[in-house]
Parts: structure tokens; C-alpha cells; sequence
């Protein structure tokens, strides 16, 4: 097993959400992107999802900083000071009329640079600077097998 490989296992098994795999796996395509970003589940509710949107947060080590039970959408954050980044996600909820209960999931993930002293502004609440959209398959994979899982859970 080359040295890269070895760091990267290494990578996945102390870090849930690793910031490592960024560079690798870059998707280009917009549609890509949206595909990624985007899951339906059904037999739950706005409420229920909402609930489990912010505990699945919460099991992946983000903070909440602002929840909308109305307009279904959830605000979080991951500061990694180790790798210097930031995660900024956003979760969508939205309920689609019909006659079973389906919700699609829209979860937007960004990065940019941790910043100390007197750079640290995006930890003063001011946008962050530098942001980048996540592009990796594998940190949405993580969050809505995370979220899915909960939901079979919360099911039985």
C-alpha cells in the first residue's frame, strides 16, 4: 500500500468529514454538483426531518447557528482549526404535496480558510472570505447515509 493510500485510510478513520478528500474526486459539472446535493425520503414529515437534520449535524460535529422550523432550513458549522477550514452547510427542507409524505433534501457544504487574530472575521459573524462549494461525492455521501440511517431508525 503506497504512503498516499495509508494516509488517507488514516484520514478517513479520524476525521468523519475529512477535509483531505477536497482535492481528490472533484466533480465540474453543475448538474453533477445538484445530483449530489440533493436526496428525496419519504414517509416522513417537514418536523420530523427537521429533527433529524439537526441531530445528524450534531453526530457529525457541526454547531447549529440558526434553524427555521417554517421555512425548513438548517444553518451549521464545522471549524477545524487542525486543518485550518471552516465547513459552512446549509440544509433545505421542502415537502412535496402527494399522497405519501415525501421530502426533498437539498444540503449545500462550503469551505474556506480559518483566520486568527485580526483576519478572524468570518468568526465574527461577517461572510466568509474565500469560500469554495464542497465538490466531493464522498462528504454528502457521509451526511445523507447519516441521515438516512436515523430516519430508518426513527421509523421502527
Amino acid at each position: 500500500m503506497s504512503l498516499y493510500k495509508s494516509f488517507f485510510i488514516l484520514t478517513l478513520a479520524l476525521n468523519p468529514f475529512p477535509i483531505a478528500v477536497y482535492a481528490q474526486d472533484i466533480v465540474t459539472s453543475p448538474l453533477a454538483i445538484r445530483a449530489l446535493q440533493t436526496r428525496e425520503f419519504t414517509g416522513i414529515n417537514q418536523a420530523q426531518a427537521l429533527s433529524i437534520g439537526i441531530a445528524t449535524f450534531q453526530d457529525l460535529g457541526f454547531i447549529i447557528t440558526e434553524s427555521s422550523a417554517s421555512l425548513g432550513l438548517i444553518k451549521a458549522n464545522q471549524t477545524r482549526p487542525d486543518e485550518n477550514t471552516i465547513i459552512q452547510a446549509t440544509l433545505t427542507l421542502v415537502l412535496n404535496p402527494g399522497k405519501e409524505a415525501k421530502i426533498t433534501c437539498r444540503l449545500s457544504l462550503s469551505y474556506s480558510p480559518f483566520y486568527y487574530g485580526e483576519e478572524g472575521a468570518n468568526l465574527a459573524g461577517q461572510p466568509p472570505r474565500q469560500s469554495s462549494t464542497v465538490q466531493s461525492p464522498i462528504l454528502y455521501q457521509q451526511f445523507f447515509n447519516a441521515f438516512s440511517y436515523s430516519i430508518h431508525i426513527n421509523k421502527t
